[in-house]
């Protein structure tokens, strides 16, 4: 751990991790957003909504709040839906063309939930689990063994013991009341455990009833075509399966949609993944069922008009937006959690320099997202520690230590955000404002070609129109459209000159040359 935080008596690093799902205590100390509670309300309530978000905007954040609130929930008495979480996206087939069928999702969403079914049922105490499997009817039966057939044993034997212990660690971080293997995380024995569930579903239930069998056949027929493709069906019986077990429905939790191989840097393939399910609006209006989409908010414009567009009116949505009140208090909670409430952010600071106006400048640089402003207090320290290393006693972080660091962040991390050939581009302005014949008179091209630059540049968020200049000459004219970057991380390199040009120029050219050309 950092020498600084270690003399201020942390019991870890709050900025160590950039991602939620590397903090099982999130809940503990994460600043819930004012939409949470409808949010929340919505899935207890099983109603399906949308969460819009920039990346490092805290969605998968909330997401994992969300998750443990509502199993909380049924800690407290049971009146909870089941709730999964659906961020594993290497069953959609890139190769497809982003042609995409909503029976991928189903069939993923059943695989799922009776996974997390099977999680839950294999943590409880061997007593209490009896009280669930030895009352079940023969219809449920029929049910259960019918579901597991048609969603879950389908799948390879490899394939389902390379789930079972994420689904088993992921109910750990919501789930209180656990066997004895659970509070001791002995992860092998409890596969074994999840694995008997099975069999005795499968075999014990099956040789109690001849027609059991046989009613399970007729059963996957009734699912639909080929066997589980009528959707809206599936659904329905997803939710009557985890009736019989006292969830009242299903949630399911839909995140890293933009986070695949094949949608990370395409806000249309982003959009095409996640269409086919949005575009049937019956299957987000199933009673008891409820889809919390948490959606990267340079798609949502696809779904507004255009070819990809659906209901958005039919559907509950909201896009994250902070203000400076949640950043300060972020960062305040995360330094009160890990060293047991004793230390505030001025304390980090040397005499003199106001935290909260530091704090300010920090949310612009990490372009107000919760992940990227942990992400350069964690390289401020680093940097700090590092320069201080040969000091005889730690040093507290200087106005030089945090200027300094914030460099160090912006010229390490701009590399994995943007394509090069663009950062060529807009570092050879020079300047953090420009309007149309600035890029012109800098690029050698024409108006036309300019806007076609300036528009590719707003679709990325790097730059946003700010304003109108007033028209050239005595003669008049339109006003221009004035241009400013948007990225702070981007201005930063600019305003301070952090980068040398030489090895953007030759990309740079390459560009020029292909715009005259068009």
């Amino acid at each position: 751990m950092s020498s600084l935080l270690s003399s201020l008596g942390f019991i870890g690093n709050p900025f160590e991790h950039y991602t939620a799902e590397l903090e099982p205590n999130i809940a503990l100390y994460a600043v819930k957003p004012p939409y949470l509670t409808a949010i929340f309300h919505r899935a207890m309530s099983t109603s399906s909504y949308l969460l819009f978000g920039d990346r490092g905007a805290g969605k998968s954040a909330t997401r994992m709040t969300l998750y443990q609130e509502v199993w909380k929930k049924h800690n407290e008495n049971g009146n909870a839906p089941l709730a999964i979480n659906f961020i594993d996206f290497s069953k959609f087939d890139p190769k497809n063309k982003g042609v995409y069928d909503e029976r991928i999702f189903i069939s993923e969403v059943a695989f799922l939930t009776i996974e997390s079914l099977l999680a839950w049922l294999s943590s409880l105490e061997d007593s209490d689990r009896e009280k669930y499997t030895s009352k079940l009817d023969h219809d449920e039966k029929t049910l259960l063994i019918g579901m597991l057939q048609a969603f879950y044993i389908s799948r390879s034997e490899n394939e389902r013991h390379q789930t079972i212990g994420a689904a088993l660690k992921l109910l750990n971080q919501a789930w209180t009341t656990k066997s004895h293997l659970w509070i001791n995380q002995k992860w092998s024995s409890l596969s074994g455990v999840f694995s008997s569930i099975v069999d005795l579903i499968t075999k014990k239930y099956i040789s109690d009833s001849a027609d059991i069998a046989n009613n399970v056949d007729i059963f996957l027929k009734s699912l639909g075509p080929d066997q589980g493709v009528n959707s809206r069906i599936v659904l329905e019986k997803l939710v009557e399966l985890v009736k019989i077990f006292d969830f009242s429905g299903v949630v399911v939790l839909v995140d890293k949609v933009d986070e695949t191989e094949f949608t990370q840097n395409s806000t249309e393939s982003a959009t095409k993944l996640v269409h086919p399910l949005l575009s049937h609006i019956q299957l987000l209006e199933v009673p008891g069922f409820a889809w919390q989409l948490f959606l990267w908010s340079k798609i949502k414009p696809f779904f507004e008009s255009g070819p990809l567009s659906v209901r958005l009116d039919k559907i509950a949505c909201s896009s994250i937006e902070w203000d400076d009140a949640f950043f300060i208090k972020m960062i305040r909670e995360r330094l009160k959690y890990f060293s047991s409430g004793k230390v505030k952010f001025e304390d980090l600071l040397e005499d003199g320099l106001d935290g909260d106006n530091i704090l300010r400048e920090l949310i612009e640089t990490s372009v107000r997202s919760p992940r990227e402003l942990i992400r350069l207090l964690d390289v401020i320290i680093v940097e700090h520690d590092i320069r201080h290393a040969d000091d005889e006693n730690p040093q507290k972080l200087s106005h030089n230590s945090i200027e300094l660091g914030q460099d160090k962040y912006v010229k390490d991390r701009i590399h994995s955000v943007y394509d090069q050939k663009i950062l060529s581009q807009i570092y050879r302005l020079a300047s953090i404002r420009f309007t149309n014949k600035d890029i012109q008179a800098k690029f050698k091209i024409n108006s036309q070609s300019a806007r076609n630059k300036i528009k590719s540049w707003e679709d990325l968020g790097i730059v946003h129109q700010t304003g109108t200049r007033a028209a050239d000459g005595e003669q008049g004219g339109k006003p221009s459209y004035e241009y400013s970057i948007l990225d702070g991380r981007v201005s930063r390199i600019i305003s301070r000159r952090l980068i040398s040009l030489d090895s953007y120029e030759e990309d740079s050219l390459d560009q020029e040359n292909e715009d005259i050309e068009c």
